[in-house]
């Protein structure tokens, strides 16, 4: 099942930090973008899958179109929980 969230990624100093809008709590961050983006799959991957786990609500993500951002970008970071059979 592949899941598409959309996602702020904010500058700090040197680094990038993301949060999922629609998920409280699922933040991440990386040294680059490509590694910010990276992780914030791998953050949304982690954070669904706890859901799943726990027999939790998975909240719908938003529009992204309605995400403003002042002080970065949004962009959309998608996972696939296939790969992982024991949870689905």
């Amino acid at each position: 099942m592949l899941f598409v969230y959309p996602t702020i990624f904010h500058k700090e100093d040197e680094a990038y930090w993301a949060e999922f809008p629609d998920l409280k709590g699922c933040n991440t961050y990386g040294s680059t973008i490509p590694e910010a983006m990276e992780m914030a799959q791998e953050a949304l991957t982690g954070y669904l899958l706890s859901l799943l786990e726990h027999g939790d609500n998975i909240a719908s993500p938003s529009d992204i179109s309605a995400i403003h951002v002042a002080d970065g970008f949004s962009s959309l970071v998608s996972c696939d929980i296939n790969q992982y059979p024991d949870f689905v």
